[in-house]
């Protein structure tokens, strides 16, 4: 066998190794009912796997700071791409998640790197070991209050108010050239395609139709006419098809819900300012980099829908 080739084989075979077992230990979580969403498991778990992953780095390879670190986000990338392929996870989530988790695996690295130079100096590789496992036990208490967030964007638009609030009521056949392409829609998220008025013996009701099938509906709470719009959001059962949204994170879910909505229309001297504005609840404790993705996905959905209004009011 050729030098290169056994050398290659000798990095290639662990890593693969190591790939499949973090994601069979993944698979275990779930089926076990783990709690995913927490900053103990995005940021423990993959501490005791980087912890792992370094202390299995082929002996004499890689031995560079960059060799190291190619070694830890090699494998995680590895495992990563794996939960996708095989649908344990979706690209809404990995994208959440692969921040912190390339952290937790580089700190586990250093914490191993740490026992194993203290073991060779003064065998203190326990103290090390311990450490993480701490810093997780800490993690788990360290914990963001349940929090609801306030997500507004607004746009002019060259219309008189009264323009605007007709068009927000229906509007139709939007095409996929109608809306922006924004970071969201890269991650699968898809763009409207429609929103339906309907007035039913219980009162007003929007339909808001998105692609891939998406329906949900607006119960109109307050409609002061040319002013503002708001409402309560209902998800039904089976209004979105399987593979969009994140498996853990579905709306309605302990960890994340969308309770309610508003537009509000202020007349200015060239036209109207509107605002569009979502309520989300936030259950995950996961603090600062929850409200970041909140304010990621509801700010796109805000600015693909103001958008369509704008030009469509003042294509009229």
């Amino acid at each position: 066998m050729q030098p290169m080739l056994k050398r290659a084989l000798y990095v290639l075979l662990p890593a693969v190794i190591l790939c499949s077992a973090f994601l069979g230990l993944y698979a275990l979580a779930l089926t076990g009912g783990a709690n995913t969403v927490s900053f103990a498991f995005l940021i423990g778990f993959p501490m005791i796997a980087g912890a792992v992953i370094y202390y299995f780095k082929p002996k004499n390879q890689l031995n560079t700071l960059w060799g190291s670190i190619l070694w830890l986000g090699g494998i995680t990338l590895g495992s990563v791409a794996l939960s996708l392929i095989s649908g344990l996870e979706g690209m809404v989530c990995i994208a959440m998640a692969v921040g912190p988790i390339l952290f937790g695996v580089m700190l586990g690295g250093i914490f191993m790197l740490v026992a194993l130079r203290w073991r060779d100096k003064s065998h203190g590789t326990l103290k090390a070991v311990v450490a993480p496992i701490m810093l997780l036990v800490a993690l788990g208490y360290a914990k963001a209050p349940q929090t609801t967030y306030t997500i507004s964007n607004t746009i002019i638009i060259q219309a008189a108010p009264s323009d605007v609030y007709a068009m927000l009521q229906n509007i139709p056949d939007i095409a996929p050239s109608e809306v922006p392409t924004l970071p969201s829609h890269w991650l699968g998220i898809p763009k409207p395609t429609a929103a339906v008025w309907e007035e039913t013996s219980s009162g007003a009701v929007r339909h808001s139709y998105w692609g891939d099938g998406i329906h949900f509906r607006e119960n109109i709470t307050a409609v002061i006419p040319d002013k503002h719009i708001a409402w309560d959001f209902s998800f039904p059962e089976n209004w979105i098809v399987d593979g969009i949204q994140d498996p853990h994170i579905t709306v309605g879910s302990p960890y994340f819900n969308v309770l309610s909505g508003s537009y509000t229309l202020a007349a200015t001297k060239t036209g109207t300012q509107l605002t569009l504005t979502t309520r989300t609840y936030d259950g995950s404790e996961l603090g600062a980099y929850a409200k970041f993705w909140h304010h990621f996905f509801f700010e796109d959905f805000h600015e693909a829908i103001l958008t369509v209004v704008k030009n469509r009011v003042e294509a009229l």
